[in-house]
């Protein structure tokens, strides 16, 4: 099911931000990162613990080789596929989801 993230001009460029999204589950988090031409995706949670991955409000820890850091166990991903490439959940990796958009809105895909 797609679900509407954000209108366009809210979504920082070069940098992660956290959107909240109401689905028949509840709140899902979905972190977000726009490149001058790429997105990606994933939701907001590392697969060791369910912990999110933001420590304060659209802040992530990101290294400068581009690994995702999980804030409370250390544990790296790759930010182009949400691969964990260390760390104690090292071989699982993040929910990465379809990001699409229009000319004004964002828009992810659940299933």
């Amino acid at each position: 099911m797609q679900y509407k993230l954000a209108h366009l001009i809210d979504v920082p460029i070069g940098q992660w931000s956290e959107h909240s999204i109401q689905t028949t589950d509840g709140n899902t988090s979905i972190m977000v990162k726009r490149g001058t031409t790429e997105w990606v995706a994933f939701i907001n949670e590392c697969p060791h613990q369910g912990r999110r991955l933001d420590y304060a409000e659209n802040a992530f820890l990101e290294t400068p080789d581009h690994q995702v850091v999980c804030p409370a166990h250390g544990a790296t991903f790759d930010t182009s596929n949400g691969f964990c490439t260390s760390g104690p959940c090292a071989g699982q990796s993040l929910t990465q989801l379809k990001i699409t958009f229009d000319d004004k809105d964002v828009f992810v895909e659940l299933t």
